[in-house]
């Protein structure tokens, strides 16, 4: 069957106008089929630019028309695995499963460029959390290889397979890529990649994680699980998915069902006890015991970080303020994200944070945490977060972000999840003050709702001080002076409206609100400070969207014209090679459809323009006027950036030619 590949585009792009006008662009369409090549539905894999992701079943209907989902006769049953087509035409090759359709399609190119077709398959039921919901018969008795993601969902998801296949009498291996300096996250696309000229020799050296259930070891294996881990695994499984494997565990160590039930309950109570345990928070300090001086408060903590940390004297001054901040925490509306951030390692990341977890109020310091855990934290402790290390852990984890986000505003400030057997929705509330510290900046959400302490690697010359030789009261005095502070200051600052700098965007202005209300109140010196942190750390930092971006380059071009050709301010926006448009799309310079495609989104399109004697196609300076004045003046604004059909791909098969 010849598909219309301009139809099944057009169609993706109209079911999913609502994340499209949202900025999320698509990325590919996978075709997933049946065992005879023939196409069962449609997934369209959409991309934000700050990192959250969407997919979008699509399937054609009996009339021929396309309809978001998967079809009817797949509801409430098992998920079919992508490439099921080539399964069936190679019934003796290993199976490779993998997670995502763009790992499987880059696995089998790489075997299908050493003649490897029909010895090696890769297979996928989708993303980390589809492999209860797949239908795996297809691969009974098969053998198969699990490759995983390199982070704690991958891992989750390869032990999840590797329980479907055992009960499918299939003999399965788990790929160990620990110690392969493969970043967080990172598939065999970012292997393959890191090994260009790799071999298939090279792939059957990588080692294996652990043996089958069945107790039968490969020669491959190198790590098997002991019992102590098997058992803590199963605990950290939910009821339901312990219910499912119990019995059969059970008789793969041997030992009466009953007895398993009764370690894995014990592991679990163990496990939660730990957890109250780390969340154990310190007492505050008993109150100074006379009013304090705000302003000598706050430069005294001032100095105490500069005396430990390299900074600037604005890092050093919001630092101080957002700390002062999370002891006032219960009366402000707003609670701006710190976000501690460096071009690279040993920068004084960590060490800004271990200040912030002596001096503000309730911290808890954490890391790799998953969303779970921080609502429920935050819910039941009312704590200030301290979050290392979030440029690994964070990356991909869009509902942890959201759940961060959500946490920024009191009105905002609840999430709501499904508990206990019965999904009973319940509204957690995620409302508290948080730091986090990582390299580079993070996601745009996260940065568009945060106080920026950017961090720099010192000279050899440039002295701080180790906070392990502080004096022993040091910390202890400052934070029973932010008790003080805390009682004496609550009423004044419930009522304070600080004047805001309207240099600043709105985000920013309200980030700043609070930290300007205690400023104030410390005297005038103090509210300088603020201000000039806050005009220095959060004024245009934020990077600017794609179609912002355009529109200032345009109006360099344009500002001292009347008119131009499309092909002239194409030229001159690919004219310098640093900017974007010069390797606008996959290396190419930006062309006039994608110009146009930009332009759509303001309202603006070419039309013909006359010069001198000819008429061309181009724009008039007076058709930008209105959008300059709105978006310009007011750098940087969040637009959603514009799709094309040509920025992305329906997969085509690898290994299979279309009938």
């Amino acid at each position: 069957m010849i598909e219309d590949i301009n139809a099944i585009k057009k169609a993706a792009r109209s079911l999913c106008v609502h994340a499209i006008n949202n900025g999320f662009q698509f990325e590919a369409i996978h075709r997933y089929r049946n065992k005879n090549g023939e196409i069962i539905y449609y997934r369209n894999r959409l991309k934000h630019p700050d990192g959250n992701k969407k997919i979008f079943p699509m399937h054609q209907n009996q009339t021929g028309n396309f309809c978001l989902g998967e079809p009817p006769e797949f509801k409430d049953k098992p998920k079919p695995l992508y490439r099921l087509d080539l399964l069936a035409k190679n019934p003796e090759a290993a199976v490779i499963i993998v997670e995502g359709e763009k790992a499987t399609n880059a696995l089998n190119q790489f075997f299908s460029k050493q003649g490897l077709n029909a010895q090696y398959v890769a297979i996928t039921s989708g993303s980390a959390s589809s492999a209860k919901m797949a239908d795996w018969t297809p691969i009974t008795n098969r053998n198969c290889i699990i490759w995983p993601d390199n982070d704690d969902p991958g891992i989750k998801y390869a032990y999840e397979v590797f329980e479907h296949l055992n009960n499918l009498k299939c003999k399965s291996e788990i790929l160990d890529l620990r110690n392969f300096d493969l970043p967080v996250g990172a598939d065999c696309v970012e292997w393959i990649e890191k090994n260009p000229d790799a071999s298939i020799n090279d792939f059957l050296k990588i080692p294996t994680l652990l043996i089958d259930l069945k107790g039968e070891k490969n020669s491959k294996v190198v790590t098997p699980l002991t019992d102590h881990e098997t058992i803590k695994n199963l605990a950290n499984l939910s009821i339901l998915e312990y219910g499912r494997i119990r019995k059969d565990t059970a008789a793969t160590l041997g030992i009466k069902v009953s007895s398993l039930d009764q370690l894995v309950k014990e592991k679990r109570n163990q496990m939660q006890e730990d957890q109250e345990e780390q969340l154990f928070i310190d007492p505050d300090p008993e109150p100074w015991n006379e009013p304090i001086n705000l302003s000598i408060l706050l430069t005294e903590i001032t100095n105490a970080i500069q005396r430990f940390i390299f900074c600037s004297i604005e890092t050093a001054h919001a630092a101080t303020l957002w700390v002062a901040m999370t002891w006032v925490i219960d009366i402000v509306r707003v609670a701006p994200l710190a976000v501690i951030t460096a071009p690279e390692k040993r920068c004084g990341k960590s060490q800004l944070l271990a200040i912030f977890g002596k001096l503000v109020k309730k911290p808890i310091p954490v890391s790799n945490i998953t969303s779970a855990a921080l609502f429920r934290t935050i819910d039941a402790t009312q704590p200030t977060l301290l979050i290392d290390e979030a440029d690994t852990f964070m990356l991909n984890n869009d509902e942890l972000r959201g759940v961060i986000n959500s946490g920024h505003t009191r009105d905002s400030a609840y999430t709501i999840r499904l508990v206990g057997p019965e999904h009973t929705p319940k509204r957690f509330n995620v409302w508290g003050a948080k730091a986090i510290a990582g390299i580079g900046n993070l996601a745009d959400t996260i940065m568009d709702r945060a106080i920026r302490l950017e961090l720099h690697r010192k000279f050899v010359h440039e002295n701080i001080e180790k906070i392990r030789d502080a004096e022993p009261d040091l910390f202890i005095t400052l934070k029973s002076k932010l008790v003080r502070f805390a009682q004496d200051y609550f009423e004044p600052i419930s009522n304070s409206k600080p004047m805001l700098p309207k240099e600043l965007n709105d985000r920013a202005q309200d980030n700043w609100e609070p930290l300007l209300a205690i400023a104030d109140l410390a005297g005038t010196e103090w509210g300088i400070f603020a201000r000039s942190a806050a005009l220095k750390l959060s004024n245009n930092i934020q990077e600017e969207s794609i179609s912002m971006e355009l529109l200032t380059d345009i109006y360099e071009i344009i500002k001292n014209k009347d008119r131009i050709t499309t092909e002239n301010l194409l030229s001159a926006l690919r004219s310098d090679q640093e900017k974007r448009w010069f390797t606008y799309e996959r290396g190419s310079p930006m062309n006039a459809r994608q110009l146009s495609k930009q332009l759509k989104l303001f309202g603006i399109r070419s039309k013909s323009v006359r010069f001198n004697y000819d008429i061309k196609k181009g724009y008039t300076t007076d058709q930008f006027a209105d959008v300059f004045n709105r978006y310009i003046s007011v750098l940087p604004v969040t637009t959603s950036q514009a799709n094309d059909y040509n920025d992305f791909d329906v997969t085509e098969p690898l290994l299979v030619t279309d009938k």
